[in-house]
């Protein structure tokens, strides 16, 4: 099958240039004649050509007025435009290059050299419009895969694409679902890739209207850290932002998946949130890589998402986060652990919500869960254990009031070592 002959707009008010013009270009190409600028425009209305051959002198409007009218139109001002008059003076050339113009042919014209100059011109706009086509497509289906930020990262330097890291300081963010693979194997696989790409669509969403870089999905849990490509001062903040919009954003997801019965049980979502140098690039081969993360401050934060599940609580973060996150968070001291792989304690803090979002109940929890925490930690047994009784009587769910309470009750009926320094210690991730 031929291709479809390029259409062109001559336009001039003089026949006899009219009919030349057809004459030279119509071997090549469709030809449509206009004899003054106002009419070009009323076929334009119903033509979009690929190339306009404006004439300068003309009456009513000349085609310095036109092209100015072409280049402010957004229908218009992408149609290349070359003039082709019978003003040879250099300043009228520069004025018409200067107004847009992407050629400038004087007449009379050399019908070889005309048809050759249209020909470069055509090819070049053809070029830039499948470049343009090309990139447009990429950005869209690179962005399915990561943060817009990394795409226009790259495509801004595409030397981004090798292999490679860079030391910064960071946080990263680990999630999960509590017994997710219950969930899973009550479910049929349909409903299942469709539950999770609800869930995962409104948390990862979460994430990139914070400027957060989702590193990889695995399964029902997220990986994303905040800080690269974008340097993000405040990117400890942002990640703990997130964490708590996410948890507000589940509790929609839950009261939609169980009102269409697409789980029986509502999710839950363990989050690990540490922030410290880590290595940020792009890691594999030269065929397959990924901008990731390493390190150990990585390493920690996922180790805090699993610690939760000794805790009963639902957001981890890390003193240095704290620290870096500045005083808007509400969050509660827990105890001190030592995670598998990593021999240095870590001060483990529950995050909460923040400050002026969160609800009175929730500052009342709090408080009361602080003054148990202390009398726990004074080794006063089982006045913790009332203690700690007393926060779940305002809240009957509250993961940790029932993780101490427990600790506390175990603690009075065997007192742990003289020398314990109250530390939790884990064997398994």
């Amino acid at each position: 099958m031929e291709n479809k002959q390029p259409l062109i707009i001559l336009v001039d008010d003089n026949p006899t240039n009219l009919m030349n013009g057809i004459n030279v270009l119509s071997e090549k190409y469709n030809i449509f004649t206009a004899p003054s600028a106002k009419k070009m425009f009323t076929l334009l209305e119903k033509h979009h050509p690929d190339l306009i051959l404006l004439d300068i002198e003309m009456p009513e409007m000349n085609g310095y007025e036109a092209i100015k009218i072409l280049k402010e139109k957004s229908e218009t001002r992408d149609i290349p435009v070359i003039f082709l008059t019978g003003k040879s003076d250099t300043n009228d050339e520069l004025d018409g290059l200067n107004l847009g113009a992407i050629d400038y042919i004087t007449k009379p014209f050399v019908p070889a050299l005309l048809l050759k100059r249209i020909e470069v011109h055509l090819l070049v706009e053809s070029q830039q419009r499948e470049l343009e086509y090309y990139n447009n497509n990429l950005r869209k289906a690179f962005s399915t895969y990561v943060s817009g930020d990394v795409v226009e990262d790259v495509m801004g330097d595409p030397s981004r694409l090798q292999l490679g890291g860079s030391k910064r300081n960071m946080t990263a963010l680990f999630t999960d679902i509590r017994n997710f693979s219950t969930i899973s194997e009550k479910l049929d696989p349909e409903h299942l890739v469709k539950l999770l790409n609800i869930y995962l669509s409104g948390l990862s969403d979460i994430i990139l209207e914070q400027k957060g870089t989702i590193d990889k999905y695995e399964g029902d849990a997220i990986i994303a850290f905040f800080g690269a490509p974008l340097d993000l001062p405040d990117h400890a903040l942002r990640t703990c932002t997130t964490a708590v919009m996410m948890k507000y954003k589940e509790q929609e997801i839950n009261t939609y998946l169980l009102e269409n019965n697409l789980s029986s049980v509502p999710l839950f979502t363990r989050m690990g949130i540490n922030t410290g140098d880590m290595v940020v690039g792009n890691m594999g081969s030269e065929r397959k890589m990924n901008y990731t993360i390493m390190g150990n401050a990585v390493n920690l934060a996922a180790r805090l998402e699993g610690v939760n599940k000794h805790f009963k609580s639902r957001i981890l973060i890390t003193g240095e986060t704290l620290k870096a996150a500045g005083d808007t968070l509400i969050t509660r001291r827990l105890r001190k652990v030592r995670v598998v792989g990593i021999n240095m304690p870590v001060q483990a803090y529950e995050l909460l919500d923040i400050k002026g979002k969160a609800a009175d109940k929730t500052l009342e929890i709090v408080e009361l869960f602080n003054r148990a925490r202390e009398i726990f930690e004074n080794r006063d047994w089982a006045g913790a254990e009332a203690a700690f009784e007393a926060v779940l009587k305002l809240d009957a769910d509250d993961g940790p009031a029932q993780t101490f309470r427990d600790w506390s009750a175990e603690f009075r009926r065997t007192p742990p070592a003289a020398d314990w320094d109250g530390m939790l210690t884990l064997s398994e991730k």
